[in-house]
C-alpha cells in the first residue's frame, strides 16, 4: 500500500512541476505520437521549383586561417588532416574522443558498437521506441552530426592541395545521407537539434570550402535547409514546453540559418523572426543572472554558447547588428566558465551532463579544452584575447575572421567567488591551479543531475578529486541511474536515498532547495560552507550541512554534518581522479604527476574513520569516471558509513601531503610540513579559524 501510495504522490509531484500549461501539452503530444496522428500530419513539405543560396555566408575566408599554421603546430595540422582523411572513408571520430567506424559508404542507420540497424523506413515518432533497442542512438546520431564536416573544410584550409579531394568527399557523404533519410523517415528525423547540428556543419564546410566545393552541393543544401527548417519550426512546441534548453537554442539557430541562406522563399522572413524573438528571449532565460546555465551542465552551456557564436556569425556576415541580449548572456557565460577553469589544460570541472557534444569542431585542442570557446566569446563581446596565442585561436578566427585577433591581449585573474544564483562556488588559491568549485544552490530548473553540496577539487593543475560524468544515455539503465544519482558523486547519502527523486531518464522529482550560509577569505584561507534539505520530505527530515576550509597551497578540511531526528545511514564518498592510488587508515592516496595527494575521513573526535576503497566496481557500480561520452574508466571510490543517532559528523582532510589532526573537544588543530590550521568545530562548522606554520 505505501509503495501505491508513493508511486500516486510522485505522479502528482510530476504534474505540479509541469504547471497546467506544460501538462496540457505533454498530455496532447503524448497523444499524437501514440495514436499515430503525429507521423500522418507530418507528411514531406513541397520544395519551391528554385532554390538557391544566398551569397554572403560566413565562414567564407580560409586564406585567411594559414597564419595560424604555426600556432596550431606541423604535428596539430598532421592529426586534422588526419581525422579529414579517415572520416572521408566513414572512420569519424565522434565525441571528441572515440574513432567509430561507419563503414565507407557510410552506413546511416547502423550502430558502430553494436553492429544493429536502427529502422530506416518508418516514420520518426516510431523509431526510438523499436524493442529491442539497436543500441544507443547517439551513436547513429553523431554521423549525421557530421563532425567531419568540420575536419575536411578545416584540413581543406590549411592543406590548399587536397580541398578538391576533401570537397568530393564531404558531398558525396551529404547526397548519401539525404539519399538514405526521405524527409520524417528513419532514426536522423528524431529531432529538431540534430536536424539543426546537421545543417550547421554543411552550411559551415560549404562555406569554407568556397571554390574547391562541387558545383552541385550549393544546390543540395539549399532543398535541406528548406526540409530541416520545415521540419523544426513543425515541432518547435516540444522543445519550448518540454526541452527548453540547448536543444530549442539549436533549433532556432537552425531556423535563423535556413531564413538567413534562402531569403527567396516565403517562408524565410518568418522563420528568421521566429529565431531572433527565440534567442534574444533564451539569453535572458537560459543563462542565469551570474552567467550560470539552465541545465546546470559546463558542457551543454558550451553547446549554446558555440549556438550564439554561430547565430552571431549568420548577422555579422549579413552586416545585421548582433542584439544586445545576445552579447549580455555570452558575456556572463563567458564569466562563469572562465572562472571555474584549471588555467594549466584549459578544463573544468566534469559538472552535469555531457554527452560529448561538441557541435562546431573548429580547433585541434582537446575535447575538454574550454579556451577555444572562451576566446571566441572575449574577442566577440569585449574584443579582447582572453589567452596568449595558441591552437585555440583557431575557432575565433573562423567564428570572427582572422583580423579579430588582433585585439590586445587582457588576460583575467581568475579567483574565489561564489555564483550565488546558479549555485556554483569556487574557492582558488594564489597558485590559480588550486581550486576547488563547490555546487551548493536552489535547483530553479528540471535539469540537474543529483549531486547538491559535491565538491570538486584540483590541486596543481591535477583534478584530483571528480564529477563522475554521465557516460551512457541509452544504455544499460543501471549504468545511466548511476552516473545520475547521489551515491556517485562526492557528496553525503541518507538512508540510501537520493537528494531528488530520479524519475525519468532525463527527469528529477522533488528539487532540492539549498541555500549557502558563508563565503569568504582572509587572504591565508577561504571558505564556504551551505546546506540542503532534499532528505527533509523523509523520515526524520534530515539536513546535510557542509563546511569547505582551503588554506595555503594544498590543503583543505570539509565538514559534513547531517542534522534531525532519530537513527540514520550517512554514506560519503569521495571519487578520486584516473591517477595511481592506494588505501591508508581512513581514506587513500593519489599518486599525482604534481606529487602525492592525501585524503583522510576522521569522526568527530579526530579518530580515523572505517573506509573502504575501490575502483571499478560493477555490481552495485561504483569507482568510475567518464570524461567522455560511451567510456568510463575505474577509479578510486573511498567510502565511508556511519550510522547513529543524529546529529553524525565526518571530517575529511584533504592535503598535498600526510596531515596530523587532534582535537581536544572542539577544538582541532591540522598539521601538514608547511601548514598548521587551528578552529573549533563548531555545529556550523569551523569556527576561529588561526593559520600558521608548524
Amino acid at each position: 500500500m505505501s509503495s501505491i501510495l508513493g508511486g500516486v504522490r510522485d505522479r502528482a509531484q510530476e504534474m505540479l512541476e509541469l504547471g497546467p500549461g506544460g501538462l496540457a501539452f505533454r498530455a496532447a503530444w503524448e497523444f499524437e505520437l501514440r495514436s499515430g496522428l503525429l507521423a500522418v500530419l507530418d507528411g514531406p513539405p513541397r520544395p519551391p521549383a528554385r532554390l538557391s543560396l544566398a551569397p554572403g555566408l560566413p565562414f567564407g575566408h580560409p586564406a585567411e586561417l594559414g597564419g595560424l599554421r604555426g600556432t596550431i603546430g606541423a604535428p596539430a595540422l598532421e592529426g586534422l588532416l588526419d581525422a579529414a582523411r579517415k572520416g572521408a572513408g566513414g572512420r569519424i571520430l565522434g565525441f571528441g574522443r572515440h574513432l567509430l567506424d561507419y563503414r565507407h559508404p557510410i552506413d546511416w542507420h547502423r550502430d558502430p558498437v553494436s553492429g544493429e540497424r536502427w529502422p530506416a523506413d518508418v516514420h520518426w515518432s516510431k523509431v526510438l521506441r523499436a524493442r529491442p533497442s539497436p543500441g544507443d542512438v547517439k551513436l547513429v546520431w553523431e554521423a549525421a552530426r557530421f563532425p567531419q564536416a568540420y575536419h575536411l573544410a578545416r584540413a581543406a584550409a590549411f592543406f590548399p592541395d587536397q580541398a578538391t579531394g576533401l570537397g568530393r568527399a564531404l558531398a558525396a557523404q551529404v547526397d548519401g545521407f539525404l539519399a538514405a533519410n526521405p524527409y520524417g523517415k528513419g532514426p536522423h528525423w528524431a529531432s529538431g537539434q540534430e536536424t539543426a547540428f546537421r545543417l550547421m556543419a554543411w552550411t559551415f564546410a560549404a562555406s569554407a570550402l568556397a571554390k574547391a566545393a562541387p558545383s552541385g552541393l550549393e544546390a543540395i543544401l539549399a532543398r535541406a535547409l528548406f526540409e530541416g527548417a520545415t521540419a523544426i519550426e513543425r515541432h518547435l512546441g516540444y522543445s519550448k514546453k518540454a526541452v527548453y534548453n540547448n536543444h530549442l537554442i539549436s533549433e532556432a539557430v537552425g531556423l535563423l540559418l535556413a531564413g538567413t541562406a534562402l531569403p527567396g522563399l516565403p517562408q524565410a522572413a518568418r522563420w528568421s523572426a521566429l529565431a531572433l524573438e527565440l534567442l534574444t528571449e533564451q539569453a535572458g532565460r537560459q543563462f542565469y543572472p551570474d552567467g550560470g546555465y539552465i541545465q546546470l551542465s559546463h558542457n551543454y552551456e558550451r553547446v549554446a554558447l558555440q549556438g550564439y557564436l554561430f547565430a552571431a556569425a549568420l548577422r555579422r556576415a549579413q552586416g545585421a547588428a548582433v542584439p544586445g541580449e545576445w552579447l549580455a548572456g555570452m558575456e556572463r557565460g563567458l564569466d562563469f566558465l572562465h572562472q571555474q577553469q584549471n588555467p594549466e589544460d584549459g578544463r573544468l570541472p566534469n559538472f552535469g551532463f555531457n554527452d560529448g557534444a561538441l557541435p562546431c569542431v573548429l580547433s585541434t585542442c582537446e575535447y575538454g579544452d574550454f579556451r577555444p570557446l572562451l576566446q571566441s566569446l572575449s574577442v566577440l563581446t569585449r574584443a579582447e584575447r582572453l589567452y596568449p596565442p595558441g591552437p585555440w585561436d583557431e575557432e575565433a578566427a573562423w567564428w570572427l575572421g582572422a583580423a579579430a585577433l588582433q585585439a590586445p591581449l587582457r588576460p583575467r585573474p581568475r579567483r574565489s567567488v561564489s555564483f550565488g544564483h546558479t549555485g556554483f562556488h569556487v574557492l582558488r588559491a594564489a597558485d590559480e591551479r588550486t581550486f576547488a568549485a563547490f555546487r551548493c544552490g536552489t535547483v530553479r530548473d528540471r535539469f540537474a543531475q543529483v549531486d547538491m553540496l559535491s565538491l570538486d577539487v584540483w590541486w596543481r593543475g591535477q583534478n584530483v578529486l571528480v564529477d563522475p560524468g554521465s557516460y551512457l544515455y541509452n544504455g544499460p539503465r543501471e549504468w545511466h541511474d548511476h552516473f545520475v544519482r547521489t551515491a556517485a558523486h562526492n557528496t553525503v547519502v541518507v538512508d540510501g536515498r537520493d537528494q531528488m527523486l530520479h524519475y525519468r531518464q532525463f527527469k528529477c522529482l522533488y528539487w532540492t532547495e539549498a541555500e549557502l550560509l558563508r563565503f569568504g577569505g582572509d587572504g591565508l584561507a577561504a571558505w564556504c560552507s551551505g546546506e540542503h534539505h532534499g532528505y527533509r520530505r523523509h523520515p526524520g527530515r534530515c539536513v546535510h550541512r557542509r563546511s569547505v576550509l582551503m588554506a595555503g597551497e594544498g590543503l583543505w578540511v570539509v565538514v559534513d554534518r547531517i542534522e534531525g531526528d532519530g537513527v540514520h545511514l550517512a554514506r560519503l564518498q569521495w571519487l578520486g581522479g584516473e591517477h595511481p592510488w592506494h588505501a591508508i587508515p581512513g581514506g587513500m592516496v593519489l599518486g599525482t604527476p604534481a606529487g602525492p595527494f592525501h585524503v583522510q575521513v576522521l569522526d568527530d573526535r579526530a579518530a580515523v574513520a572505517e573506509a573502504t576503497v575501490a575502483a571499478g566496481q560493477a555490481q552495485p557500480p561504483r569507482g568510475w569516471l567518464s570524461r567522455h561520452y560511451a567510456e568510463k574508466v575505474a577509479v578510486p571510490s573511498l567510502v565511508v558509513e556511519a550510522r547513529g543517532l543524529l546529529p553524525i559528523t565526518l571530517v575529511s582532510v584533504l592535503s598535498s601531503g600526510p596531515a596530523i589532526t587532534s582535537a581536544e573537544g572542539q577544538a582541532w588543530t591540522v598539521r601538514t610540513s608547511d601548514l598548521s590550521l587551528s578552529f573549533q568545530l563548531e555545529a556550523t562548522g569551523p569556527e576561529g579559524l588561526v593559520v600558521g606554520t608548524p
